[in-house]
């Protein structure tokens, strides 16, 4: 598996978010009450490919740089993820409306 750290990623079709870089929480999506994680926002572009599909115009790639609740499931699994925890250190497509940015 290929580690990629939000250094590494550029947005696939020029498109990038000025939220790219900002600290941010991963909402759990399946019940949507509980922080599981938090990171950073490392890119938002539509037609960015995660193991053959685009991460879809709601979704952001987040950088898990902290786990809160390790079992949580990571919206969309892939061939050695299932868990936050197994994504800590990676780059994971996540819902924009389970990621919360705090004012800063």
């Amino acid at each position: 598996m290929m580690k990629l750290h939000n250094f590494l990623l550029k947005p696939q079709n020029g498109n990038s978010s000025n939220k790219c870089g900002m600290k941010c929480k991963l909402i759990d999506w399946v019940v949507g009450t509980h922080i599981v994680a938090k990171g950073e926002i490392a890119i938002d572009d539509p037609l960015h490919v995660v193991e053959g599909s685009p991460i879809g115009v709601g979704s952001y790639m987040v950088w898990v740089q902290t786990t809160i609740y390790h079992n949580a499931l990571i919206w969309r699994t892939q061939a050695n993820m299932r868990t936050i925890e197994q994504a800590l250190g990676e780059s994971i497509p996540w819902p924009k409306q389970h990621v919360f940015i705090p004012n800063t």
